[in-house]
């Protein structure tokens, strides 16, 4: 499954990155999830218990993720660029909580650190750590045609 194999691509580059900054970068904690909430959209897409509607803004995500033009390039930035992706499954996974059961999200999480928290945490944080004036280009652009609920 390619969804799969950019999992554990991400999951490497990531990885390897993270073990050569150390902890001089102030977000890796929460860039260190950004393949595990990949893998948790793909696994949603997968999932029956996931209603249509869902899976089509679930969509649009993972294919944001993959897609290499987005507002912070992971082609220029390295892993850093996975920032936004991870901000835009964040608030995903918030949206998914109006019409999918928690528990089908906890289900297909794959890490040991709490989900909600975990997202909860990433918010908060969002528009400092992947600056202001992306922050503000991601939200209104996927507020009107994503998450417009």
């Amino acid at each position: 499954m390619e969804g799969m194999d950019f999992y554990r691509e991400l999951r490497q580059k990531t990885s390897a990155w993270a073990k050569e900054k150390g902890k001089s970068y102030q977000y890796i904690e929460y860039l260190l999830l950004a393949p595990d909430f990949f893998y948790l959209l793909v696994r949603l897409m997968l999932d029956r218990r996931v209603p249509a509607r869902a899976k089509f803004k679930i969509g649009l995500v993972v294919a944001y993720y993959i897609s290499p033009l987005d507002i912070i390039p992971e082609a220029m930035l390295g892993p850093v660029g996975f920032s936004d992706d991870l901000v835009l499954a964040v608030w995903t996974i918030n949206s998914l909580l109006k019409s999918v059961d928690r528990q089908v999200l906890l289900d297909n999480w794959p890490s040991q650190t709490d989900l909600l928290a975990t997202a909860e945490k990433i918010v908060t944080v969002a528009d400092q750590w992947i600056g202001k004036g992306a922050y503000q280009k991601l939200r209104s652009f996927f507020k009107t045609r994503v998450f417009k609920d």
